[in-house]
């Protein structure tokens, strides 16, 4: 199968670019000009893996939210749909549900907050590819929660932060939905070997903590941690670290949210 990677110079688009090519003919093209001059003929899948995160959200970037994960994701589209591509897979989020703490099941309705540049925006990408869905051409949408792996921005290069000053980590047994990058990438290779169409929510096998997570990353940089379970002093960290909140609280999918209902 001979497959396209519009925005393989991220994190996500360049690992997957590595991993698929030990199964497909991978070609990959820049997002800004490079797609508008390539011919799309004679591919089986188009993979749009670019889009703007992990910077601070403000009324004046608004528009490149937009620009780059709605509109430059459908226009990509349509071409592919020109050139009589049979699928065509969109890189989403979990942000579309605009959640920051609790279960996201089947049933949970995709609600980001208006100053949820990156959610919104996914989100009405989404909406608007599915309008050019038809039987020739199948639209799947991946919604990863956190990704991690060596060297992975986003929330887990936060957490990696964090993690080398935090010797004492609170073991609250909270949940989180995360994926590793090769899981991903072999997730998204099934999609495509498949001809899958629909929305899908990837996730290791298990939920974990984040004392886990801390735990493991730093005995990966050769320091040992000790956990301590004092309920009142995580509260009181959750209350004057606003990150800390966010960092151990629960955020997760359920383990059966892409079974039939």
């Amino acid at each position: 199968m001979k497959i396209l990677i519009v925005g393989s110079s991220g994190y996500i688009g360049k690992k997957f670019a590595e991993y698929a090519a030990q199964h497909f003919a991978v070609h990959a093209v820049d997002s800004r000009e490079g797609w508008k001059t390539h011919d799309f003929e004679n591919y089986s899948a188009v993979i749009f893996a670019a889009g703007i995160a992990h910077r601070r959200q403000t009324k004046e970037n608004a528009h490149l939210y937009f620009a780059v994960n709605r509109d430059l994701a459908v226009a990509v589209a349509q071409k592919a749909k020109t050139a009589k591509v049979p699928q065509f897979v969109y890189l989403s989020s979990m942000a579309v549900f605009g959640k920051k703490e609790g279960e996201i099941s089947a049933h949970t309705k995709p609600k980001p907050p208006h100053n949820n540049h990156y959610g919104t925006s996914k989100l009405h990408a989404e909406n608007a590819l599915i309008n050019l869905q038809s039987t020739d051409f199948k639209i799947a949408i991946i919604r990863p929660p956190m990704v991690y792996g060596e060297n992975c921005p986003g929330k887990y290069g936060q957490l990696v932060k964090m993690a080398r000053y935090m010797p004492l980590v609170p073991c609250n047994k909270n949940k989180r939905s995360v994926i590793y990058i090769d899981n991903l990438s072999q997730f998204l290779c099934a999609v495509i070997s498949n001809g899958a169409a629909g929305v899908f929510h990837p996730q290791n096998t298990e939920h974990v903590s984040t004392a886990q997570l801390i735990t493991q990353i730093r005995r990966e940089n050769g320091k040992q941690t000790v956990t301590f379970g004092a309920e009142w002093l995580l509260h009181l960290c959750k209350a004057v670290f606003p990150p800390f909140k966010t960092a151990f609280g629960n955020l997760y999918y359920e383990k059966d949210i892409d079974e039939p209902h």
